[in-house]
């Protein structure tokens, strides 16, 4: 925790983190597939929480705006999330939750997801202001907003094993690491091509 600068984490901190999906992860897109559809992706006004009981917990949404100032603005988190947290986040920017150097590849993948709409999967090391870490399984896929240039990011943020070295959060309630692991999900318009 001395440390300012994020580190880029690896499973050597923790050998319980999944390299494969959960269960969990593998429900949270049946739920979504589940949806009805507007061409490939579902609307927001199309989620019922109730049919997901089971998932509410760990539940995120994102509102995304992709123009001169992208922003990825949370409306939503689940109880499990606001738990760990122990901060409200609502209506602030996920971006400002990503260390500098890894927004742009954030913003990259939140475009991919709305343009050619896919979902992703990913493993990533989420550090709390409280003084500890953990990784966790990121499902998301994409959901049209009443504005159809404002699409939601509908997420699942599954914890996955034990508790790892935290890094500095500097001042901020969380900081979201780089994934150590992602693919895209093919959703119908088939997989981006990965740039890594």
């Amino acid at each position: 925790m001395d440390s300012d600068m994020p580190s880029q984490i690896d499973s050597s901190d923790s050998g319980l983190i999944a390299v494969t999906r959960s269960e969990r992860s593998r429900e949270f897109e049946s739920f979504w597939r589940g949806l009805p559809k507007e061409g490939l992706v579902p609307h927001r006004r199309d989620v019922k929480p109730a049919r997901a009981a089971s998932l509410l917990r760990d539940i995120v949404m994102l509102e995304v705006r992709l123009g001169d100032t992208p922003s990825l603005r949370v409306r939503l988190i689940g109880s499990s999330i606001q738990e760990r947290i122990q901060s409200n986040i609502t209506g602030l920017d996920y971006l400002d939750f990503r260390p500098s150097e890894y927004r742009a590849a954030t913003i990259e993948a939140v475009r991919l997801m709305s343009s050619q709409p896919c979902g992703v999967w990913q493993v990533m090391a989420m550090h709390y202001e409280r003084g500890f870490a953990q990784y966790f399984e990121l499902t998301a896929f994409p959901l049209l907003g009443d504005d159809p240039d404002v699409p939601i990011i509908f997420g699942l943020m599954n914890p996955t094993g034990g508790l790892i070295r935290a890094v500095s959060v500097r001042g901020k309630p969380i900081m979201a690491d780089t994934a150590t692991t992602y693919d895209y999900i093919d959703i119908g318009a088939g997989k981006p091509v990965r740039t890594d």
